[in-house]
Order: C-alpha cells, then structure tokens, then sequence
C-alpha cells in the first residue's frame, strides 16, 4: 500500500514540472483594468455627448432659420392665394354676366346691324376688344394660378426641410439618453467621481428635453379682450355626418371614394414626411374634422366680428380658429395653416378659438376659407374630414 502510494506521488511529479508558478489572481491588476474600462466608457460617453450637443445647436440655429423663411414665404403664399381668388370670382361674374344677359348674342347683334362697311369695320374691332379682354384676363388668371403654384412648392419645400431637422433634434435628444443609459448600465459598480461624471451626462441629456419643453411652451399673447367670436355657438351639431374627403392622396388619407371637384388651385404634391410627429405635436400633416362658422350664414357669431387675435371675420375673412382644448393653443395664433380637402389647398390664417365641439372639431373654417374650397355656406361645408399643418 505505501509502494502504490510513493509511486502516485512520483507521478504527479512529472506531470508538474518543479518551480513552474502557479496562476493567483491580482485583485490590484483586476480593479485597475475595471478603472481603465469604466474611464474608457465615460470619455467615450462624454466625447458623443459633446457631438451630441454641437449637432443639436445647429439644428436648433436650422429649424428657427427655416421657420423664418416659412413665415416670409407663407405671406407670399397668402398673397398670391387672395390674387388667385380674386381673379376667379372676376372671371365667375363676367360668365354669369354672359349667360345671364345673353352677351354673346347682343355682340353678334352689333356686328349684324352694321349699316355700312365702316360701321361694319368700327363694330367689329368693338367686338374684337371685348373678346381680346377676356382673352387677357383670362391668361391673367392662369399667371396667377401659375404663382400661386410656384410658391406653394417653394413653402412646401422649406416645410418639408424644416421637419426633417426637427426629427433630427429628437433623434438627438434621444440618442442623448441612450448615451446615459448605456454608459450607466456600464458602470453600475461606479465610483464617487465616475458617478458624478455620469450626473453630468445625465443633467445634459435632460437640458435638451428642456430646451425642447421650453420651445413648447413659449408664452403667446392672451385673448384680445374685445373679442366677440369666441363664445358661439357650433353652426351644426355633432351629430351631423363627417364628409369624407374625396382626395386620396391627401397627406395623411389612406383614400376615399368620393366626388372631385375640379379646382384653380389644386396642391402641389407633398413629398412624405421624414418622421411621424408624436401625437401632441403640433408638426407634420394631421387629419382631422373641420367646421365652419362666421359671417352671414351663421346665425350665432357677429358680422363682422372679433377674434381672439383682434382680426376681423366676416364674410371674406381668411382665418381659422383652433380648439381651446388643445395644450398650447395660444401659440398657434398668428401661425398659417395649409389645408388640403378635395384636390384644392387653401392657406389660412389662425387667428380665433373656441370649443369646436367639446375638441371634437380640428378646425374651424372662416367663410373665406371654406368659399375657396367651393362651398356657399357654413351648412353647406358641415363637417368634413381635411389634411391640415401648421407651418
């Protein structure tokens, strides 16, 4: 037994070579590699996060840039928009005029009753004048159509650019956080001064929430106190119908069937938006109801009446109002919204509020709104579901 027991020892022996070291963990070596790796994770941290805050500068000095250009160009849209109405309800008169007074007719009359050829020769160049003027006024009319277009692509493009770098800045604020939240999960284990340097990562990721919270929240002038349109009544219950809107490619519409009226003033197409707007956003394209109310078919608001931006409403009133329901309304005083419904875009000024049925009600229209989108009255416009933005 005590031979088999020396020969196991003998064994072992061979199998370990004498004097070869014997691995034992350094807790010093392995504390220093934990501190090198938790300061290589907060430099990079820290590194991005400067990235982070330099990118989110420059998009904010971007987005304010471009909301100033969209506020120069919404006025030229508005003013080519009020020429291009104009110019159609002129051409509207002068055809009912012909119709009505059989004009046609009474100028060939003119040309028939010529006495002689002189006489001919005078009334046919009468003759050729009027025609020659409504040729002009005519071409006129597509000039401003053409206009009107130009700008519109213009003010679309500048929109469309704008939201794109406010989808940027979230996706910065939001890689702020991701920035926190992984070099946190890193160093769960950190120490006092690792700990305070992740504080400090933390506080700036929340800075940019608050710039954003900030922006929202900018204070907007009260109510004008002589306002007397905001207190009325809806012109049509909710439990009137919602009209669809009849133009499939609405932003924001999946597509419904529905008439199409012909329009002077059809939208330019409108690329797709770079990101989905979250829902308390008052950016990007949304669908929602509109109403109408104001001037001589409404029976409950004055005409003319006062806003609550002090503007006149009355029956030729380029305005809309927003709910008094939605967070921050007042903010969207004086801002121009372009709507889209049936194949026509209309630009509007927000200058009103009111209850619009509880909040029910996205909008509601002004008569020289809804008259440009071809309706007649505010019973006539009901409620109709429309592809609106904020620009």
């Amino acid at each position: 037994m005590a031979a088999a027991w020396l020969l196991a020892v003998l064994l072992a022996c061979t199998t370990v070579p004498w004097g070869a070291p014997v691995a034992v963990a350094d807790p010093a070596s392995d504390a220093q590699a934990a501190v090198d790796q938790a300061q290589s994770a907060l430099d990079a941290a820290e590194s991005r996060m400067a990235e982070i805050n330099e990118e989110y500068e420059a998009l904010s000095a971007e987005v304010d840039e471009l909301q100033k250009r969209i506020d120069k160009t919404a006025k030229k849209a508005l003013k080519a928009q009020q020429a291009m109405l104009e110019g159609r309800e002129a051409l509207g008169d002068v055809a009912v005029g012909e119709y009505r007074e059989g004009n046609l007719v009474s100028l060939l009359g003119v040309v028939l009753d010529s006495k002689n050829f002189d006489d001919l020769l005078r009334n046919m160049e009468y003759v050729n004048q009027i025609m020659s003027y409504q040729a002009d006024e005519i071409a006129k009319q597509k000039e401003r159509k053409q206009k009107f277009d130009e700008v519109s692509a213009e003010l679309n493009e500048q929109k469309n650019d704008q939201e794109q770098a406010l989808a940027a800045q979230a996706a910065k604020r939001d890689e702020a956080e991701a920035v926190v939240a992984d070099a946190t999960s890193q160093l769960s284990d950190a120490k006092a001064d690792q700990a305070a340097r992740l504080a400090e990562l933390a506080r700036q990721a929340e800075e940019l929430r608050k710039q954003q919270e900030a922006s929202e929240q900018e204070a907007a002038a009260e109510e004008d106190p002589n306002a007397n349109t905001i207190d009325r009544e809806d012109v049509v219950s909710d439990d009137e119908p919602v009209a669809d809107n009849p133009d499939p490619d609405a932003p924001g519409q999946g597509g419904s069937d529905g008439d199409d009226s012909a329009s002077d003033n059809a939208p330019v197409d409108k690329p797709e938006q770079p990101s989905k707007p979250a829902e308390d956003s008052n950016e990007g394209w949304k669908t929602g109801v509109a109403s109408a109310y104001g001037g001589k078919t409404d029976p409950s608001t004055p005409n003319p009446g006062t806003t609550a931006t002090g503007a006149v409403c009355d029956d030729n009133s380029m305005g809309v109002a927003v709910p008094m329901s939605l967070s921050g309304y007042r903010k969207l005083f004086g801002r121009t919204v372009e709507i889209s419904y049936g194949g026509k875009t209309v630009y509007a000024t927000v200058n009103d509020c009111g209850g619009l049925g509880g909040g029910s009600r996205a909008l509601d229209l002004q008569p020289g709104v809804w008259k440009a989108f071809g309706f007649s009255s505010c019973k006539a416009w009901g409620l109709r579901t429309v592809s609106y933005r904020f620009l």
